[in-house]
């Protein structure tokens, strides 16, 4: 029985929205275009800001759904935890699109929404980081690791602030999200990244 919560959310996060918008929108496999990443941020370069926003919502609307799926079925605070993990997981290694997806940010907000809100806060530091630097990378990464600060924050100063289970989350949706930049880490370093130019 727990297993099924998990595997759905998995399978949620495997949808490949991006993939199959630029064959709707525009014929295009949007892996063989811009840096190949199924995601929002090469969407937006590629196809242009409103199929970014139509894949940013979709996949924000992934996480959400396959978490909440998980607190429907079980009230097992540890299956939404691993479910959320698996959402996002899902997303970044798609058996659908042969195990080459997103960066999992956006997929990220969606559980973060369901199970931790006040997790927002670090959304919204990322979201004024990529304002400021037009480097979306920078932006989701500075994002990821303002989450995990404000959890450590909320989990040993607030009394009854968040749960053992949020907090496992968070280090681990935050080593997984940082993971997945791993190139655009080493190009930040370098002084390479590429900031975004937004096609109408």
């Amino acid at each position: 029985m727990y297993i099924i919560p998990i595997l759905i959310a998995y399978l949620i996060g495997s949808i490949p929205t991006g993939i199959i918008l630029g064959k709707i929108w525009k014929k295009k496999d949007i892996r063989m275009h811009g840096s190949g990443s199924i995601g929002a941020t090469n969407i937006t370069r590629t196809l242009g800001i409103k199929a970014g926003i139509i894949v940013l919502i979709i996949d924000i609307l992934k996480g959400a759904i396959g978490v909440g799926i998980s607190i429907v079925i079980s009230d097992n605070e540890w299956i939404s935890t691993i479910s959320g993990l698996f959402v996002i997981t899902g997303h970044i290694i798609p058996i659908f699109a042969k195990f080459r997806g997103g960066k999992g940010v956006a997929t990220a907000i969606g559980v973060i929404t369901i199970i931790y809100p006040l997790g927002l806060i670090g959304v919204l530091i990322g979201i004024i980081t990529i304002l400021f630097t037009r480097i979306v990378s920078l932006g989701s990464i500075v994002g990821s690791i303002s989450c995990v600060v404000i959890m450590l924050i909320s989990f040993i100063f607030i009394k009854n602030g968040s749960s053992i289970w949020d907090f496992i989350f968070f280090i681990i949706a935050g080593i997984i999200i940082l993971i997945s930049h791993h190139e655009n880490i080493l190009r930040l370093i370098n002084g390479k990244e590429n900031k975004i130019l937004i096609k109408k």
